[in-house]
């Protein structure tokens, strides 16, 4: 079960009786989503107790019914047998699923799962590991644990530098090095001003290494050597010939056994990876620190919502800590890079950065356990 404390009343399901039975694929034993404290040395995201929320086998994979979900997590929902489409509310989310899609909104902003959900038998079924460490963290935070405090030390990382320039603009002359590096130095003023320790990969127009290899590792070096407590790696973006995709994406490291959201295209190959590496500790509390970054760069920005997605990026791969990677706007849509082209724009995408940062470490703060208040003295039992 959840942390006593927080367990939550269970509420009535979406589908009716005669829709409880699902397909013949054989249960396994029941376990419980891996969100509860664990021990320091296995890292934050190590598996917990087991509970009672059954376990069904499709596709090869894990996957949880809904209808158990929403009870467990206190939604009250809605099921559309005509669109495939489960919508759960509670006081402050909304949450919208379809059957067959990675796809869902939260809170009006799109997230895009691992795996698709499923629909059998009149039930949607969604992946053990999207639900443990992508949506019960955006929906639950609380359910984390108390395993991390309020960040104190944050790493900016502009992409690119030196040799590589990144994304460009060439009519505009516009280089991604030298906007990720102006945004990252007003970032950290904005930080520091709010009492952040903020370290910089690169401060100069360098490249960290001979190659991208080196120069991606050295970023994630410097990231752990500094035992940061967050990291954000700045970037923008580019479709180049294409010229009309605008918008902002924000990414985290794929989890483990799942694809990252390029090779879900028509001609990409699956490439996901069995072995967790050093970041997937840290899956539920970069999705969280992802989401809070999406909602408020695109609320400063008022851009086109390209979702909140995963990919394998080397610099994120070895890291010790919670981290993402934004890309702000597209440099190859000339009136997204107009407006990148300009100082006002830059502080705007700097302040867009500081208030996703801040919102999550508001969250931390109010999810953690507050210290016991220490007993009142008695007048007759105090010395004079």
């Amino acid at each position: 079960m959840f942390p006593a404390g927080l367990r939550l009343a269970l509420v009535a399901t979406f589908a009716p009786a005669a829709l409880l039975a699902v397909d013949s694929a054989p249960r396994v034993a029941p376990t419980r989503p891996g969100l509860a404290a664990a021990a320091a040395n296995q890292g934050p995201a190590a598996v917990g107790k087991p509970s009672s929320l059954p376990v069904t086998r499709l596709i090869g994979l894990e996957y949880f019914a809904l209808r158990d979900v929403t009870a467990l997590l206190g939604f009250k929902s809605t099921w559309v047998e005509s669109t495939r489409r489960l919508t759960l509310l509670d006081a402050t989310n909304r949450i919208e699923l379809t059957g067959g899609s990675r796809e869902i909104a939260v809170n009006g902003l799109r997230v895009f799962l691992g795996n698709p959900i499923i629909q059998r038998g009149g039930l949607l079924f969604i992946s053990k590991t999207d639900l443990e460490r992508c949506l019960t963290p955006l929906l639950r935070p609380a359910l984390l644990g108390p395993l991390l405090g309020r960040p104190r030390i944050i790493v900016l990382d502009p992409g690119h530098g030196g040799q590589d320039n990144g994304m460009e603009n060439k009519p505009l002359k516009l280089k991604e090095k030298a906007l990720t590096l102006d945004v990252a130095q007003r970032l950290k003023k904005l930080l520091e001003a709010r009492g952040y320790q903020v370290v910089l990969t690169r401060t100069d127009d360098r490249q960290l290494g001979p190659d991208k290899q080196t120069d991606f590792l050295a970023r994630a070096d410097i990231t752990n050597r500094a035992k940061a407590d967050l990291l954000v790696s700045i970037h923008f973006n580019s479709l180049y010939p294409d010229t009309k995709t605008s918008g902002t994406e924000v990414y985290t490291f794929t989890r483990a056994g799942q694809r990252s959201d390029r090779s879900w295209g028509a001609v990409e190959k699956d490439d996901a990876e069995t072995t967790p590496s050093e970041i997937n500790r840290f899956d539920p509390w970069s999705a969280l620190l992802a989401h809070c970054m999406h909602r408020e760069v695109i609320g400063t920005l008022k851009t086109f919502d390209r979702g909140q997605k995963t990919m394998h990026s080397i610099v994120l791969r070895g890291l010790k800590c919670p981290a993402v990677l934004v890309e702000s706007v597209f440099l190859s849509n000339d009136s997204e890079a107009r407006r990148a082209a300009t100082p006002a724009y830059l502080q705007q995408i700097a302040e867009g950065l500081a208030s996703g940062i801040g919102a999550y470490a508001d969250l931390l703060e109010k999810i953690s356990p507050k210290p016991a208040a220490r007993p009142a003295v008695s007048p007759s039992n105090s010395k004079s």
